[in-house]
């Protein structure tokens, strides 16, 4: 199970560090620059515009996972690739064979690392969001304490109920007193109140009247909840220094809207008078509340446009509402499917062999094409391998399967001879190599000699799903140190050992694969070490050129009765290749 939650924390973490970032980054620079361009507007428009861009943010995560994928190419460097999935890579954590970084092939050990990194990457997400949040935890309780502790004043209440109904408020608008609060501030969505201090009650009438409007416009508004949605919104994206700024401005054009509120019915001096009187009482509390009329690091900018007569004032408006709505739903819409995908900086690299530059990629010292005349006795498909060599004789078809890791079912657009000739590739290397490295010195090699050039695009594939059958495996788990004994293979038959299941699903999807027609996932969650010995019939045809096609007809059933494996058909979306270019291989 470990090494699902590893892989699913890998995406996961890959698309907040290359997706998401450059999402949000577009979307909180957009409402920034809506903002700043209707800086000449009322602060009701600014503030919806930046509101907008607060939705989207929190929108996109769960709309990218739900929404289908659109892969868009993106130049990269060397450098980036280890954070973007290539062009060939696999997709919804299902390889079609080896897991490939570019043109190479991730080793365990790599693919190991990367999970750590990932893991840490999330625990360290988890750590800043949770630190984010905590301001906010803290002062919903403390909001949450002093309206509890607070006590109705009916003088005041008289007030607001006829001011609430001025302003369009149906519902009712608590007012209450307390002694720890440093000013008037606004609490809860569903019940309302305002909380002051306890010397509001020797304020002059209009002096009164003013703190309560703009509190009430705060009501109407519903800042309270906004703002919580908002700095969670800062919480999830707490490493981005935009989406920061973005909600600075925004409540400060909250407050501006409020403010407007307030001059609608008296004079600027006057009020700006009362703030800063009221940001001097602020600034000598212990700590700043959620929503407050004055605020000291914004005091200047707030007089500043109460005081500016040629400023627009007011509230936004339903047009102006529905557009803000419409534009940040368009935004969702366009932008969660997108993927993003490693692409070759080369214009002619269409192909995922020729994604990498050659000095970045591993390449045969020396390498012999030649075709193999199939009517000549013994000459039938083979394969050897060594760390320093590779001898093989098959048809171009094969050569791509076993190359990238794939089945028949997933390439298409070959000419007609591309499975009738055989060729023999006899390469070879100077230092070691794995099987893998081998794989990926072929796909350079049928890149140059047969010119082979190949588009990638995601189909909804046909599939075996490999399961633990209801009995559960019927093979034992090695110890420490183990190795699977070898099983000696009855006539007509062939027995296979395998020390783990992913060593079994190589075999399934690999060169010379026990299943031709359609890849196998892995849905059996079993990571350990495995005695599995698998022995199935092998059924050949006669004819040389077909032969090397090799049938296990009772795989199906030799897998559920030896293993307790069953393979199930299904459909899941997976890479697919389609020849776009292939000619004979150029002379030796």
């Amino acid at each position: 199970m470990m090494p699902f939650i590893q892989e699913t924390m890998l995406a996961v973490s890959n698309s907040l560090a290359t997706l998401l970032v450059a999402k949000v980054t577009f979307v909180t620079a957009l409402g920034l620059i809506g903002a700043w361009l209707a800086r000449r507007n009322r602060a009701a428009v600014r503030h919806a515009i930046l509101a907008a861009a607060f939705g989207v943010l929190l929108t996109l995560p769960i709309a990218s996972i739900l929404a289908p994928q659109v892969r868009v190419a993106v130049l990269v460097g060397e450098q980036d690739r280890a954070v973007l999935p290539p062009l060939d890579a696999a997709i919804d954590g299902i390889p079609p064979g080896a897991a490939t970084d570019g043109r190479g092939v991730t080793s365990g050990t790599q693919q190991s690392s990367k999970s750590s990194l990932s893991a840490l990457l999330m625990m360290g997400w988890i750590a800043g969001a949770m630190l984010s949040l905590l301001p906010m935890i803290v002062g919903l309780w403390r909001m949450r304490s002093l309206r509890r502790a607070g006590f109705p004043w009916a003088g005041g209440q008289s007030i607001v109920d006829g001011l609430a109904r001025e302003a369009g408020i149906h519902r009712r608008v608590e007012v209450l007193l307390h002694e720890a609060s440093p000013g008037p501030m606004t609490c809860d969505l569903w019940h309302p109140a305002i909380v002051l201090f306890p010397d509001a009650q020797t304020w002059e009438e209009e002096e009164l009247s003013r703190a309560l409007v703009h509190e009430l416009e705060h009501v109407r508004r519903s800042d309270w909840v906004s703002q919580c949605l908002v700095r969670a919104a800062c919480a999830v994206y707490w490493f981005h220094p935009l989406v920061w700024m973005a909600w600075r401005q925004l409540a400060l054009e909250a407050e501006r809207s409020c403010d407007d509120a307030v001059l609608r019915r008296s004079e600027g001096t006057v009020y700006a008078d009362q703030l800063v009187t009221l940001a001097r009482r602020l600034s000598m509390a212990a700590k700043t509340p959620l929503l407050a009329m004055a605020n000291r690091a914004d005091l200047a900018t707030r007089v500043s446009a109460v005081l500016d007569s040629r400023q627009p004032r007011g509230r936004a408006g339903r047009f102006v509402l529905a557009l803000a709505c419409a534009a940040a739903a368009v935004l969702v819409i366009t932008m969660s499917p997108l993927r993003m995908v490693a692409a070759p900086q080369s214009a002619s690299a269409q192909s995922a062999p020729q994604s990498l530059p050659a000095a970045a990629t591993p390449q045969f010292d020396a390498a012999s094409v030649k075709l193999v005349d199939a009517n000549v006795k013994g000459s039938h498909s083979s394969r050897d391998f060594d760390p320093k060599r590779l001898a093989m004789v098959s048809t171009l078809h094969r050569f791509i399967i076993q190359a990238y890791g794939i089945t028949s079912g997933q390439l298409s657009g070959e000419p007609d001879w591309f499975k009738m000739p055989l060729y023999s590739i006899d390469a070879v290397t100077s230092a070691p190599a794995s099987e893998a490295q081998m794989m990926l010195m072929l796909r350079g090699l049928l890149a140059d000699r047969f010119q082979l050039r190949l588009r990638q695009e995601d189909r909804d594939l046909p599939v075996y799903a490999l399961e633990v059958s209801t009995g559960g495996p019927k093979f034992k788990e090695l110890k420490p140190g183990e190795d699977p004994p070898d099983e000696k293979s009855p006539p007509g038959m062939v027995a296979r050992s395998f020390h783990s299941i992913k060593a079994l699903m190589n075999a399934l999807n690999g060169g010379g694969s026990l299943t031709q027609d359609r890849p196998v996932v892995d849905r059996t969650h079993l990571t350990g070490e495995y005695n599995i010995q698998l022995i199935t019939e092998i059924e050949d045809q006669t004819d040389d050129l077909d032969r090397r096609t090799v049938q296990f007809p009772n795989l199906f059933h030799d897998m559920q009765a030896q293993l307790g494996l069953k393979m199930v058909l299904d459909h899941v979306k997976m890479p697919y290749f389609v020849v776009e270019h292939v000619a004979a291989p150029t002379p030796n």
